[in-house]
């Protein structure tokens, strides 16, 4: 089934094409397509070269500007937009080295066995290196290219889609960042309302001012929380809308194609599990809630460089980084010192099922055995072992806890086991051991759920008595 969705620049609808060259997986040469097809209107392999030749100024009456050369020396450096040997021939340098590639697009190429490396169309000889492809590599260290070439082989159709990528770019860290999805649809009505915002700024004069940013720019300084700041959004309007699905699998290229850094690139990938977990929070207001409850606990402290700007924006938070890590964050479902949970069991159902991977029936057998537990602590009103199991700090801690806690249940006169052996062994601590401190959090968070009324009221008490001790001081 093709997706059509209507556009408001010149009622374009785009499709996803089943073209192969549509289909390059390249981020650059995407967004670069991209960022094309939104300009001219229309699917880049009917633009004619006027129509590209027209997205082309809009595109060096960007570059020029002194916001965007600051940004651009991420990403082209020492190119011609940017090059301060050119002076005031910049423009029509970079104007030439545009059009020279649109004329070629439809050159036939007389030498067939140069091979374009993105999308696998012959090339033609001229070679490219890191100021017109962006981590390609510089022409001055051969050693770097296969066979000692001066560059890599490119299309013409290909670079000058690379040309255009930094239009898609997001801002984050004060370096441009790259975003790639595998749904073009998605990218296609994000990049609208980036190019939409682009354009404004550029009416306004905002580029003039060489302080501004001449990149999308959300004024986020953590690359982490600009990748779940777009989860966010993607999962909270373009799920609703059918834009895309809730399994969307994001990354972000966080990027510094400037000669002083090695590195060049950093990726930060958000795989389609955690996509479905961040959309079923957004699209539901009480789980919500509680997310951005939590993250609000876990924001490490903020430099008073960003003291202006709000601590979502500028500090690393935990719970984002455990989650790109592939950690659990099960431990942060409680608060320990107020003994009650965070979050809801639901939405921690949710998480372990779509996160963790966690099949059902573990996720009940665990849920049985908190509730007998918390059970047995009711009615035996035996708070310690609460307090044991909450302090355990090894397996064989732990697995003596819920073995007392058995105790107590068959001393209650339960005729049912609180949990059968197999049970036991098999579900509730995996063989290979690594999972039992999750399985605790499981429990500790479901008898705090349980067990809320008795341990409010005990809190209460405690307030009050020092308070009261406070007053007789």
């Amino acid at each position: 089934m093709k997706l059509t969705l209507k556009s408001s620049f010149g009622g374009f609808q785009h499709k996803q094409s089943e073209k192969p060259l549509r289909q390059i997986e390249d981020p650059f040469v995407t967004a670069g397509i991209v960022a094309i097809e939104i300009l001219c209107g229309k699917q880049f392999e009917t633009c004619s070269s006027e129509e590209l030749i027209n997205a082309t100024n809009f595109l060096i009456d960007l570059y020029m500007t002194p916001a965007w050369a600051k940004d651009l020396f991420s990403i082209f450096p020492n190119s011609k937009y940017i090059n301060p040997s050119l002076k005031d021939k910049k423009r029509t340098e970079s104007i030439n080295f545009l059009t020279n590639l649109i004329k070629r697009i439809n050159t036939p190429h007389e030498n067939d066995y140069n091979i374009c490396q993105f999308c696998g169309r012959p090339s033609d000889n001229a070679s490219y290196a890191k100021t017109e492809i962006p981590l390609a590599g510089s022409s001055l260290f051969t050693n770097f290219f296969p066979s000692f070439q001066e560059g890599i082989y490119v299309c013409p159709r290909c670079v000058l889609a690379i040309q255009f990528s930094p239009l898609l770019c997001y801002k984050a860290g004060g370096k441009p960042c790259l975003i790639s999805s595998g749904n073009r649809t998605l990218l296609f009505e994000y990049g609208k309302e980036i190019i939409h915002t682009l354009k404004l700024r550029y009416s306004s004069g905002e580029f003039n001012d060489k302080e501004n940013s001449g990149l999308y720019d959300e004024k986020f300084k953590n690359p982490e929380n600009a990748l779940f700041n777009l989860a966010y959004k993607f999962s909270s309007k373009y799920v609703i809308e059918g834009i895309c699905s809730g399994s969307e699998s994001i990354i972000l290229y966080h990027l510094d194609n400037y000669n002083q850094n090695p590195k060049g690139i950093s990726i930060y990938h958000l795989p389609s599990n955690i996509f479905s977990f961040v959309s079923s929070v957004m699209n539901s207001p009480q789980y919500k809630s509680a997310w951005y409850s939590l993250l609000s606990r876990h924001y490490a402290h903020q430099s008073r460089q960003n003291i202006d700007l709000p601590v979502w924006k500028t500090s690393k938070n935990r719970i984002h980084s455990f989650l790109l890590e592939n950690k659990s964050i099960i431990w942060a479902f409680k608060d320990d010192k107020s003994m009650s949970p965070i979050i809801p069991w639901d939405l921690i159902e949710n998480y372990c099922k779509k996160v963790r991977f966690m099949n059902q029936q573990r996720i009940n057998d665990i849920k049985i055995c908190a509730d007998r537990i918390a059970e047995t602590i009711r009615l035996k009103n035996n708070k310690k072992r609460l307090q044991a199991i909450v302090s355990s700090k090894t397996l064989e801690e732990f697995r003596n806890q819920i073995r007392l806690a058995m105790v107590d249940w068959q001393k209650l006169g339960k005729e049912d086991p609180m949990i059968e052996f197999d049970q036991f062994t098999r579900i509730m601590i995996p063989g290979d051991y690594r999972g039992w401190t999750e399985v605790r959090d499981l429990i500790v968070v479901r008898l705090y759920e349980q067990l809320h009324d008795i341990l409010a009221k005990e809190s209460e008490e405690e307030s009050e008595l020092i308070q009261l001790s406070e007053e007789q001081q």
